[in-house]
């Protein structure tokens, strides 16, 4: 598991809770970890930690995940979207028999809007799939602080986000590079574990500022199968 993402190879645990499967933000009541503490300082550019920087492990008896699916539906994608839903499809499907929940955000036009909110319930995320609308424009730096402000309100043990994009930032008020940078540091701060389709020419558009920030997996759209995102989920 990504150590960038936050997340930590499952262990055993001395207190007897069963194994860390992942870190958290902690306050000063928790026990913090040392390790995820220091990697937390450096992504936010301190090299000796403060309080905002805290992490402690979550143990896998407290796990409740959440996969946040975030769509690209602006009209650049238009061409690309059937294969998306599909993809988005398998993933909740996954996230269902985990018995985890879902969530969705779409982005196009002016900006990102959660379409549906975490749940458990598979069909009503696969019927928003299918009445996702396309836009003319690509907020993706909207996009990655919603899916950053849903991590962050739902504060679930281990959280997901699954990003698909053609990379095409074009809605922002100075350069779509720096502001997807800045928004997706604040996805990374959440220690979300990441995972980008790049829908797109390949290595086109800022996705790479996204990878880079958020130490996520890249694949590409074309190269999906069901089996290869379920066994890299």
């Amino acid at each position: 598991v990504d150590e960038a993402g936050g997340r930590h190879e499952a262990g055993p645990d001395p207190g007897g809770r069963g194994p860390a499967v992942r870190t958290e933000r902690a306050d000063g009541s928790d026990a913090a970890d040392p390790a995820a503490t220091v990697r937390a300082a450096a992504r936010n550019g301190r090299t000796t930690p403060t309080d905002a920087d805290l992490r402690r492990a979550v143990r896998e008896d407290d796990a409740r995940a959440l996969t946040v699916f975030v769509a690209d539906a602006s009209a650049s994608m238009a061409p690309a979207m059937r294969a998306a839903k599909g993809v988005a499809l398998e993933l909740l499907r996954d996230a269902y028999a985990e018995r985890d929940e879902v969530a969705l955000v779409s982005f196009g036009g002016d900006e990102a809007e959660v379409l549906l909110p975490p749940t458990a319930s598979v069909s009503l995320a696969a019927r928003q799939l299918k009445e996702l609308p396309t836009a003319d424009r690509t907020p993706l730096p909207d996009a990655l602080r919603t899916a950053a402000s849903l991590v962050e309100r739902e504060d679930p043990a281990a959280a997901t986000v699954v990003l698909v994009s053609d990379g095409r930032a074009n809605v922002t008020d100075g350069s779509p590079t720096a502001a997807t940078r800045r928004a997706a540091d604040r996805l990374a701060a959440t220690d979300a574990s990441v995972l980008v389709v790049d829908a797109g020419e390949p290595r086109a558009g800022v996705l790479d500022v996204v990878c880079e920030a958020t130490g996520a997996r890249r694949t590409d759209l074309a190269a999906l199968s069901p089996e290869s995102v379920l066994g890299d989920h």
